[in-house]
């Protein structure tokens, strides 16, 4: 399987490449989220996958932290329902 890579902008204004993994949406709250790596692993070799609320400002996207609480359970409830599928 190829690898799909997407360019981002960090808080810094620094461009990175990052690989594309999947996009989450939660379709309750109306919010769409992107899992993506940088190629790093942990110790144990597994990959390290980051999650960033997607937001639309104007005409681009703007990636978010997920900071609260509930926001990250639903989150967490989605991949759930992913994996037990």
């Amino acid at each position: 399987m190829e690898k799909e890579m997407i360019r981002v902008v960090d808080t810094d204004g620094v461009e990175l490449d990052v690989e594309l993994i999947s996009i989450l949406e939660d379709k309750d709250e109306n919010n769409k989220y992107l899992v993506y790596t940088k190629g790093e692993t942990q110790k144990n070799g597994n990959l390290i996958l980051y999650i960033a609320k997607i937001v639309i400002a104007g005409n681009s996207y703007v990636l978010e932290n997920v900071d609260d609480d509930t926001e990250w359970g639903n989150v967490k409830r989605i991949m759930s329902e992913i994996v037990s599928k």
